[in-house]
């Protein structure tokens, strides 16, 4: 091992022990450690996301009472509704009635609470700045086909998410001046509205594991699906 090499190491692995040291005295109460930087506190769903926002939304994802305070601490009052079974594959627990995200509305439906926390941060992180950048006014309603249904995926045997209410199916957009935008009209080309429907769908690959869109095949030619499944894809 070279002379820089030793050196280096020795840097990073004291700026390591410095880091570790300052964030204990800060859990001890001797200084207050930057929420977003603090690995062990709920996220913010109307702050901007950062390195931490993924490891943050795994306490909302497995602590339903997690996802009630982060709502409520953006100064949404939720309520956790009644588990329901409707089948040995057909389940709703850990879900809440959601009408509305950091601005803008849809009409109520029944989701998971931690559906709802990542469709919040998406609206507020990056639909609204796209729809900014892209159409010049903000998105005052997010359109959607739901989230629960009780079926299997289509061509399969295998319970989709939607019958858990793991997933949710976003159709369109419309805008502050009542402009829609729609995804089975407008995904195809170069237009203002093509670019804004695909910007948000790569931002979504940033909150769900999986998201779905026209790109993928013909199922989803009118909307953008997002969901929590295990395993991870962005089409």
């Amino acid at each position: 091992m070279s002379l820089v090499f030793r050196r280096l190491f020795f840097l990073l692995a004291l700026a390591l022990v410095l880091v570790l040291s300052a964030y204990g005295f800060s859990r001890l109460g001797y200084f207050e450690w930057p929420r977003e930087y603090d690995p062990l506190v709920l996220p913010d769903l109307d702050a901007p996301s950062n390195f931490l926002t993924p490891f943050k939304l795994k306490r909302i994802d497995t602590n339903v009472e997690n996802c009630r305070a982060a709502f409520a601490r953006a100064g949404k009052a939720v309520r956790i509704e009644p588990a329901q079974i409707d089948s040995t594959q057909c389940t709703r627990q850990d879900t809440i009635k959601l009408a509305s995200l950091s601005t803008a509305k849809l009409n109520e439906e029944e989701t998971r609470c931690a559906i709802a926390a990542r469709l919040f941060m998406w609206e507020h992180n990056v639909v609204q700045p796209a729809a900014r950048q892209h159409l010049g006014e903000p998105v005052a309603e997010i359109l959607h086909f739901g989230s629960y249904s009780c079926r299997t995926i289509r061509g399969s045997s295998a319970a989709s998410e939607h019958a858990t209410a793991n997933a949710f199916d976003i159709s369109g957009f419309r805008l502050s001046s009542g402009k829609l935008v729609s995804l089975k009209q407008q995904w195809q080309g170069s237009q203002p509205e093509a670019e804004f429907l695909k910007e948000v769908r790569d931002g979504a690959c940033d909150y769900f594991n999986v998201v779905l869109s026209p790109d993928y095949n013909a199922d989803h030619h009118d909307h953008l699906h997002v969901d929590m499944g295990w395993y991870r894809t962005c089409r």
